[in-house]
């Protein structure tokens, strides 16, 4: 499915495999940065608990850049860990992990994209680039009487922040057991309910799962599109050109206090820098392998 470019009348794809497109710019991101490594894994045990922050495996850099996804997807994550070891992970190609983005498996792709986002930090560094942090927990959307949110992926603090502003939210999940509905909040199993609203953020899980694209294709009347969570560290050109708004990540400040953290089971808490990455103050990709292959040289 294509949505009009009101700007420019163009045609926007957005129906994208977007693993694929990641994956095509890491390899041209590595040929200016070398063979980069894995140095550390940590892949906690998808564990949903509703007392506990939400958790995060973590790969690591020969350099120290770091990647993170999401590890409360449950499924096939489950058993994320037993299939990857950790000390057979280390020394591997970065490039290696990242390729696991074109299988079937959720658990595959999770690992795939901390490797993705780890090459992406690794290429932002060399370039100079930082992004900016985010301003709020609504991916810097700002929401106002009369907005109609949509949700892929169920945020509860965010539901609950939009309810207090007397804003209806419609919610899309993929676990039957979560469908439900009660005044101003409708959570459903078909993206359908997405029809109709003017702003809405997306769960980075959607990379997890890939389910991405065709979410996006519901969104076609939406002013604003938000994809947000600690999964979304990666090179967000793909997503611009099918219209999200706005790419709002996670940057870890020191690469081995965190692997420490999510070793011991801890939230990464101070460990993380939320970001958020607009089009137009974002460099690019191009520009972003031009200033690292000068700061090569």
């Amino acid at each position: 499915m294509r949505v009009v470019d009101s700007s420019s009348g163009t045609a926007v794809p957005r129906d994208i495999d977007f693993g694929a497109k990641l994956l095509a710019r890491c390899a041209a991101a590595l040929e200016v940065l070398g063979p980069l490594r894995i140095s550390e894994v940590c892949l906690p045990e998808p564990n949903p608990a509703p007392d506990r922050d939400a958790e995060f495996g973590l790969l690591t850099l020969d350099h120290r850049a770091s990647g993170l996804y999401y590890a409360w997807l449950d499924g096939e994550q489950a058993n994320l860990a037993q299939r990857f070891r950790a000390p057979e992970l280390t020394g591997r190609l970065a490039i290696e992990i990242a390729n696991l983005i074109e299988r079937d498996s959720d658990a595959d792709r999770s690992l795939a994209m901390a490797a993705i986002n780890a090459i992406t930090s690794a290429l932002y560094a060399r370039a100079g680039y930082r992004p900016e942090d985010a301003n709020n927990s609504f991916a810097g959307m700002t929401l106002q009487a009369g907005d109609r949110l949509g949700m892929i992926g169920y945020f509860p603090p965010l539901v609950r922040r939009a309810r207090a502003l007397n804003i209806d939210v419609f919610v899309v999940e993929r676990k039957a057991r979560m469908a439900a509905e009660a005044p101003g909040v409708v959570i459903s199993l078909d993206p359908a309910v997405l029809v109709g609203c003017n702003k809405v953020i997306c769960t980075g899980a959607t990379l997890l799962n890939n389910s991405l694209g065709r979410m996006l294709t519901h969104c076609d009347g939406a002013a604003e599109i938000g994809l947000v969570g600690p999964t979304v560290g990666c090179f967000p050109d793909d997503f611009f050109a099918a219209g999200v708004a706005v790419a709002a990540g996670s940057a870890v400040h020191d690469s081995a206090r965190a692997a420490r953290a999510v070793a011991a089971g801890l939230g990464l808490g101070d460990q993380l820098r939320r970001t958020m990455i607009r089009p137009e103050s974002y460099p690019g990709f191009e520009t972003l392998i031009k200033r690292a292959v000068a700061a090569a040289h």
